[in-house]
């Protein structure tokens, strides 16, 4: 059975690429009788056909699975024996040791173990010549230090164009500084070499090699801003760096025009003192390092994510960071779960914001619970959606657990004309008034709404299902927005409840 489904899932790939003709019309295999009867029969006629193809084509279709789903084919005949050992995607996901180890942290160890030695004996397998991506996901720690290092020897020596090292504790949260995996700069050349095994040699693939990089992704590594700069001088097609949760990550500067970096992410790099980003043709930023960003001419920058710093004005902050690229911005993320609101809910509403003359889309990320302490409106955000005459799209999330909101239903003291807007989006536990002096001001004021959307579920990312609890306030915060809006949306816009 277990044969004879991956053989229907392979055939599958291979019809949608046209190598080998339809066989719909000659296997009917609906129901389980069908399938229970003819097993043997179609098994051995579906294997000799697809025996037929090419090597190459047959790895090929094998790079659409997980390195797991690719070896398991070794157990259907001699043919398939070695052939999972050439694929080019090696993606080592453990989304279900790390389901376990979330409910039971108990079996962190043990798994950890596992995913090691499966992840080691895969590569000692492997013969393939080059390698399109690499990815590591899984809780590691710097404990697995020799282990890793060893991957990305291998990794760089087969000119990985794809790199991603995905260490996140529980596979979810950013893990404390000292106890993150550390990228070895010797790999580079830089620092102290003397402790890799075969030097030379391996510097010397290195130096040849690396430059296949496209993408780099490191999450919970440290990392040196020395080493982030060599990938960026030195990799010729490096277009996308995302760098999470590095506590030696102190000063970056990506200057060039030279550089074919397109898109940057630095966040819960809690340590940056500086981040000089100049004379590059980024296209999307995405940073909690806010409050040491240096722009300057970087014509292309049209998407960009801020997380605002405790203890200051996040308005201010962004008007003067972003000052350079405000008037060509066409998507503004706004993460405002640190400092909500420093400054009364007047002076953000009366706010004058610099002109968004291009913005198309704004979204706006806050926790609820700053808002249950400070009593503040959301009505303050309305000074940047002001500011943008083209804006299409408003997207609120609110981070945060259901609260009932005890305080009176605010009004907009500035009205303002929105021509273009034209989708309304909260996302997050709807908690009744915070949203709806919102939702009264768009509908106010967007001229060309078209729909309102509803997605009361939070947008924490979880590894386990919601508790019951969670489902409760869930349907709680739906029933609640469907008794508030459908009385106050009219017919003539769309109000989808999810």
């Amino acid at each position: 059975m277990i044969v004879s489904s991956w053989l229907e899932q392979k055939l599958k790939i291979i019809q949608t690429l046209s190598y080998v003709e339809p066989m719909e019309k000659r296997l009917r295999l609906s129901n389980k009788f069908a399938l229970k009867k003819c097993q043997k029969e179609v098994c051995i006629a579906q294997e000799d056909r697809v025996s037929q193809l090419p090597d190459e084509i047959l790895v090929y279709i094998l790079s659409f699975f997980s390195v797991k789903e690719a070896a398991d084919t070794s157990l259907l005949s001699r043919r398939w024996l070695n052939l999972w050992t050439y694929i080019d995607h090696l993606d080592f996901d453990a989304t279900k040791y790390l389901d376990q180890v979330f409910v039971q942290p108990k079996l962190q160890k043990g798994h950890m173990d596992k995913y090691l030695t499966w992840v080691n004996s895969a590569l000692q397998k492997f013969k393939g010549q080059r390698l399109d991506q690499f990815r590591v996901y899984y809780d590691l720690s710097k404990f697995a230090q020799h282990d890793i290092d060893k991957w990305l020897e291998l990794a760089f020596s087969k000119k990985v164009q794809r790199l991603e090292l995905d260490l996140l504790r529980c596979g979810s949260f950013t893990r404390n500084f000292d106890s993150c995996y550390t990228f070895p700069e010797r790999l580079l050349g830089l620092g102290d070499s003397s402790s890799c095994s075969n030097n030379l040699q391996i510097l010397s693939l290195i130096n040849q090699n690396f430059k296949s990089l496209k993408v780099l992704i490191l999450k919970s590594v440290n990392v040196t801003g020395q080493v982030l700069e060599f990938f960026l001088r030195n990799c010729p097609f490096l277009e996308r760096m995302q760098v999470h949760g590095s506590g030696t990550l102190k000063n970056l500067e990506v200057v060039g025009p030279s550089l074919k970096l397109r898109h940057l992410e630095i966040y819960s790099c809690f340590n940056v003192k500086s981040l000089k980003i100049c004379d590059t043709n980024l296209i999307s930023l995405r940073t909690s390092a806010g409050k040491v960003l240096l722009l300057k001419n970087v014509p292309m920058l049209v998407d960009v994510e801020i997380l605002g710093m405790p203890y200051t004005h996040l308005l201010d902050d962004i008007s003067s960071r972003l000052l350079c690229v405000l008037s060509q911005l066409e998507v503004l993320t706004v993460d405002a779960c640190i400092s909500l609101f420093d400054y009364p809910h007047e002076d953000l509403e009366h706010y004058n914001f610099p002109e968004l003359t291009k913005l198309k889309k704004f979204v706006f990320i806050t926790f609820g619970n700053s808002l249950r302490v400070s009593g503040q409106s959301l009505l303050g955000c309305t000074s940047i959606i002001r500011a943008a005459p083209q804006l299409k799209e408003f997207e609120l999330q609110v981070m945060s657990i259901p609260f009932e909101a005890k305080k009176e239903c605010k009004k907009a003291a500035i009205k303002c004309p929105l021509h273009h807007l034209k989708v309304v989006k909260f996302s997050g536990f709807y908690t009744g008034l915070f949203q709806l002096e919102l939702v009264r001001y768009f509908l106010e004021n967007g001229v060309a709404l078209e729909k309102i959307i509803i997605d009361p579920g939070t947008p924490f990312f979880y590894r386990i299902p919601p508790c019951p609890s969670e489902i409760k306030h869930t349907q709680a915060s739906r029933n609640l927005a469907k008794l508030q809006l459908e009385c106050e949306v009219p017919p003539a816009i769309e109000l989808v409840i999810l």
